[in-house]
């Protein structure tokens, strides 16, 4: 490390609202970028299904699912006894 410099490194961010609205949109792009890795790298490592769906704060709906979202709903629908979404009048295709 050259001298004179300091590293702030990692440090924990305090868990509130961003309040000025850009930087909100910025942080929920870089966030949500992070968080559709996160879920991609642990379907990979973990073999496991998995879906997210997210609002912007604008509301538009962002969603990642591996394999599909169909595919991943559908089976929670039925292990938890609610059958799938054919059946229940929703109409997936």
């Amino acid at each position: 490390m050259v001298k004179g410099k300091t590293s702030t490194g990692r440090r924990k961010i305090e868990m509130k609202q961003v309040e000025c609205v850009k930087a909100r949109h910025v942080c929920f792009c870089k966030c949500r970028q992070g968080m559709f890795k996160k879920a991609s790298e642990l379907s990979i490592l973990c073999g496991v299904m998995i879906t997210i769906v997210a609002f912007s704060p604008a509301g538009r709906p962002f969603s990642f699912s591996i394999p599909s979202f169909k595919t991943v709903i559908n089976r929670f629908l039925t292990l938890s006894g609610r059958g799938p979404l054919e059946f229940r009048g929703f109409g997936v295709k």
